[in-house]
Parts: structure tokens; sequence; C-alpha cells
């Protein structure tokens, strides 16, 4: 009994191991942290726990415009910098692998907020800060004056004051004081004017909303705008914001703007003074006002740091920026030269998007600047995050996307829990009925066997997927097939008149083989699987692949440890001289292994 004293304490620390593992929800120690809120703390796929499915294909292109592959070490950075983005967020842990050579498979299990995951994959980072100057004046492309029809000076048909009213108001004897209804300009254009103007109309207004350059109630100051020339018996240049552009449904095509005198509003101003001021024969031009950018080097890579914030009087949520020493000089003589120019500004991009074009009201020498504009608390989470993990090696396109719902993953986990159980159970059944004490030592080596399997699958981890339980529960099979041709081996020896202990051994010895060529056989057609699998992105072989080739290995522990030490120590106790508990055929007692 002592000879296999110290491999039962082994497999008893094996055991009991195992069982720690899976009891505890969580593992934390240290840089070493397993677990979650899954069952038995397990990683599952998507298929268990729901989540989505995106693989992304890399859009690299040469001078020349001709698609390029990416080299090892810009998939491995993409891959790397993508996990960091996703972990950082709080989002949960993505399993993330490449595809061949340009592919990249990123898979959410269990994340719900699909469009902020999307973005934080897909957003390259790229921070730029440009040197604005406002005031050029463009022709709106397309927008020619046969496009428009007739110019004419009238008032609204409800048509309010500057308070809000309408056009009466009561005086303070209670009688009622009609307003002068202020002027307004109609402009009638044909359909392709009307859409030109339509369109520029919408692109500076989104652009004015975006950046926050001025609110829709007020025109406030702006380097966005259109520039209005009037000619008639006078002339009038002035500008317009969208916000104060006028249009009708049952005229789609006209469009109608307040009148203004030598550059100030008429406020009031009867129609019977503008149309004579101005004249009947009135001719009209626009001009888009915008601004040009400048680069002057500085971007998110000379960045040290970028963090959330709230800013300190508003509390509006805000991105604090921290450039390195480069970045420091390079925005410093950028403030110096702009400061007080309210014709200058900072224009602030990421990935081309413009975030805030502030003006610079004193230098800034300290290289610390804030990126604010109508962010949520979120938002500027996430803007800090993908400038601080930097920008993708390589740009990425969305090719393929499948989303599978939780409570269908709910369902998936809990046929696979109930299925798993009831083959378990039927094996145990089969072996102890058939093999009597080999198959109660089968069915403990088969217990402890599946406790290792999900302890392992823990503490790699392994992603659980449907596809991987179905290999799971296949590889109990083979564990059990394993014992099958040791006892049977067994039986043979023992009818021939070998001690049990012999007969043991030699059975073990004689089934080897066949054990290890089947299982290396399996082994190998595991790999092939996953190789393939892993070239054509088709995950749910790879999982299977890699889970079945786990519990090969492990059901050679069971077999071949487990299963031989157990029986070896039966046979040195009472139950070693019962034939008939050991071989199901007429048998009286056997040789002890002292006798022989």
């Amino acid at each position: 009994m002592r000879r296999y004293a110290r491999t039962l304490i082994l497999i008893i620390l094996l055991f009991l191991g195992s069982v720690a593992a899976l009891a505890v929800q969580k593992i934390d120690l240290g840089n070493f942290q397993r677990g979650g809120d899954t069952i038995l703390g397990l990683s599952l796929g998507l298929d268990l726990q729901g989540g989505s499915h995106m693989v992304y294909q890399t859009n690299l292109v040469d001078q020349s415009g001709q698609t390029i592959v990416p080299s090892e070490e810009q998939m491995s950075g993409l891959k790397k910098t993508i996990e960091r983005r996703i972990n950082a967020s709080g989002l949960g842990e993505p399993i993330i692998q490449v595809l061949g050579e340009d592919r990249l498979l990123v898979q959410l299990p269990g994340i719900n907020d699909l469009d902020r995951a999307r973005k934080l994959i897909g957003d390259t980072a790229l921070l730029e800060f440009k040197h604005r100057t406002s005031g050029t004046y463009l022709d709106i492309e397309g927008l020619d004056a046969e496009m428009i029809v007739s110019v004419s000076i009238d008032h609204l048909p409800e048509q309010v004051d500057a308070s809000g009213n309408t056009e009466s108001k009561v005086s303070d004897s209670g009688t009622v004081d009609e307003l002068p209804k202020t002027p307004w300009i109609f402009i009638e254009f044909t359909d392709d004017g009307s859409a030109i103007f339509q369109d520029t109309l919408g692109r500076i207004g989104a652009k004015m909303i975006s950046t926050g350059a001025v609110s829709p109630s007020s025109m406030g100051s702006s380097i966005f705008g259109i520039e209005v020339n009037i000619e008639g018996n006078e002339s009038l240049r002035y500008t317009i914001t969208p916000f104060f552009v006028e249009r009708f449904e049952d005229q789609p095509n006209q469009f109608a703007i307040p009148y203004a005198q030598g550059g100030q509003s008429t406020m009031p101003m009867s129609i019977e003074q503008a149309q004579a001021f101005m004249g009947d024969d009135l001719t009209i031009s626009f001009q888009e006002i915008t601004s040009s950018d400048e680069d002057i080097g500085l971007t998110g890579d000379l960045l040290e740091r970028a963090f959330p914030s709230q800013h300190a009087q508003t509390s509006e949520p805000i991105v604090n920026v921290q450039f390195n020493d480069e970045g420091t000089k390079i925005f410093g003589e950028l403030t110096q030269e702009i400061a007080n120019d309210t014709s200058q500004a900072i224009a602030i991009m990421l990935d081309g998007d413009e975030l805030i074009a502030p003006v610079v009201l004193q230098p800034i020498l300290t290289g610390s600047a804030i990126i604010s504009g109508s962010f949520t608390l979120n938002e500027t989470r996430d803007i800090a995050l993908l400038l601080e993990s930097g920008r993708l090696p390589v740009p990425i396109d969305l090719v393929q996307e499948r989303t599978v719902d939780s409570i269908l993953g709910a369902d998936s986990l809990e046929k696979s829990v109930i299925a798993g159980i009831i083959g378990l159970v039927l094996v145990l059944v089969f072996m102890t009925l058939y093999y009597r004490i080999p198959g109660l030592v089968a069915a403990s080596a088969l217990f402890i066997y599946a406790s290792l399997i999900l302890a392992i699958f823990k503490l790699l981890p392994v992603t659980l997927t449907l596809s991987g339980v179905a290999a799971a529960i296949l590889s109990i099979g083979m564990a059990v097939d394993a014992n099958i041709l040791i006892f049977e081996r067994m039986k043979d020896e023992l009818r021939s008149g070998r001690t049990l202990t012999s007969a043991i051994n030699i059975g073990f010895n004689r089934a080897w083989p066949a054990i290890r060529d089947s299982n290396v056989s399996t082994l190998i057609t595991c790999g092939i699987l996953y190789y393939f699998s892993n070239q054509l992105g088709t995950t749910v072989v790879q999982g299977f692949a890699a889970t079945l080739a786990i519990g090969v290995m492990i059901s050679m522990l069971s077999a071949v440890l487990i299963s031989r030490t157990f029986l070896r120590v039966l046979a040195l106790t009472i139950f070693g001289r019962k034939a008939n508990m050991f071989v199901p055929t007429k048998g009286g007692s056997l040789p002890h292994m002292d006798q022989q």
C-alpha cells in the first residue's frame, strides 16, 4: 500500500485543487485573474452566453491604390491595440484571433453595448491639431444665376416679433397695437438650385452644431455661414446662418432670408420702406463662408497622456491631453502666434471629424489642452482610451457580423449542461453494472477527470462553445473507451489464472499501445482541424478541435494514472480475493500477489 501512497496523494491533491478552482467564482491572485459571473466561472462563447462575432478585413493600399497584405508585425499590433482598447473600456474580455494574412476575428461574449464596441474597435484614433484661419469666401459649387427664378421683398405668412409674439400687442391702455411686419427676401430657385442650396444649408448647419460655433437660436459670431449679395437701387452685403432661413412646404423651391440694410438688421422696418430702398429689379448671389486648415505637424503621436474629466466651472465632460516635449513646443508656438485673434483658431480633429475649434485667448506653454464638445461621460472615456491606445496600425473594415441573443445563449447553456449530466450518468451506470468493481473505479476516475478538465478549461482559460461542450462529452466517451480496453485485457489475464495484481499490470501494459495510438491519431486529427479552421475563420470547428485535444490528453492521464492506481490499491484489500467482483463470469478466490 505504501508504494502507491505518493500517487494517491497526488491524485487527491489534483482533485481537491480542481474542486477549489471550480468552487470559487472568480480567481484573483495578483496578475493571475480567472473566472466571471458565468456558471463555475467558465469562459463561455457566443452561443452559450450571447454576444457578437465580427470579422474585420484590413484595408491597406500603396501609393498607386493597390491593395497590399499587412505584415505579421502589423497584424500583431492590430490585435494588441484592439484587445487593449476593449479590456480597458470595461466592456469585457474579447476573444481576438488573426485569420490568415489580413483578417481579424473579434468575439465579444456577453457584451450588450455593441455600437460602442464597434466604435472602439474600428476607429483609428488619429488625433490632429490644425491651425484654422476663418474668413475664406467660396462660390457655392454648382449654384449659378440661371438657377434663381425670382427675388422679392415681402413678409412671412405668420410673422412673429423678436420676443416670439404675433404681429400685434396689447398696449397699457388695453388696446391692440399693430406692429409693422418686418421685411424678408424671398428667393425662388429651380429644382436643381433648390436642392443645391438646401444641401449647402444642411452641411453648414451640421458643422456649426457639431463644433459649437453657434447655437441654433442665436446668430452669434461664427466662421461658418452664407454671404448674401443683393443688387437693386442699393446694394446689400451681409451674412446669414442656416438657422435663419425659412422654407415652405407648399412651395419647396422657395426660401426666405431676413432683410438687412447696411449689414444691420432693420427691426422693425416696413415692407414699403424696404421696397422703396431696393427697388423692384433685384438680383442676388451667394458665397459660402468657410475656413482653411493648415497642418502644423501636431498629432496624437506627440501625446504623453489623455484622460477624461469635467470642466471646473461648468462640470462639462472634457478630455484632458498632455503633450510630450516636442508637442509642447509646437503647441506653445502656435498659441503664441494666434492668441486673441478671433479669426484664427485651433481645430481639433479625431479621425477626420472635427471635435472643437476654439479661439486661443492666451498663449499655452505648458503643453496641456482640453477637448470639449457635446460629449457624455462615456464618450470622453472612450475618446481618452482611443488616444491612449494609439491609432490602429492598419485601417480595417467590418466585413462580417453575427449576433447571438443572450436568451438563446442561456437556453443553449442549460441544454448543454443537462446533456452532459445525462451522458455522464449513463456511462457511469453502464460501467458499474457491467464491470462491477473496475466499473466503479472507472466511474470514480471519470468523476475526477470531469473536475480536472473543467478546472483546466477555467484556468487556461478555454472559451467553451456548443461545439466545445460536444467535444468535452466526446472525450468522456474516449476516456471510458481506454478503461474498457484495459478491463477486457484484465479479464483475459484473470481467466488464465494470474493474480489480480499481475492481471492489472499486464492488462494496462498490453492495452497501452492501442490506447496510445488511437489517442495520438485523434490528436493529429485535432491539429489538422485546428490549423485549417484557423486559416478559414471557422471558429466553431476550431473550438471543437482545441477542446477535444485537451480532453483526450486528460483522458490518457485518467486511464493510465488514476484508474490504474485505484485498481492496484483495491487489489491489496479484501476485494482482491473476490473474483466475481472483477470478472462477470464464474470464478472463485483468486491467488494473492504474495502467493505467486
